[in-house]
């Protein structure tokens, strides 16, 4: 959790509404501050940050059995240290059979 200090109220009614720690950090990290003492978690916030996490997660597959080789903090080479797998009616998986 950010260094944020929760008050014994706080606390109470976290455990109250089923709020976690990292609840308040998300929320903190991408809602829409309303004024200086608070911050609300809108509709349009909650849309953007799912987009993005959607981008994130097709990158991840995509990404997925990749390597990269560095040399002190110079990237030498990447590559796909594991092969994908061949979707029905490509060529390569109508190579393979």
């Amino acid at each position: 959790m950010l260094d944020l200090r929760l008050t014994q109220h706080a606390k109470v009614r976290m455990r109250q509404r089923g709020f976690r720690n990292a609840d308040v950090d998300l929320v903190l990290s991408v809602a829409t501050r309303v004024a200086d003492d608070a911050f609300f978690l809108t509709d349009q916030d909650a849309a953007r940050e799912i987009e993005r996490r959607k981008r994130e997660i097709q990158q991840l597959e995509r990404l997925r059995g990749s390597k990269l080789i560095f040399e002190g903090d110079a990237l030498v080479t990447l590559y796909h240290a594991t092969q994908k797998p061949q979707r029905p009616g490509s060529r390569m998986h109508r190579r393979r059979r």
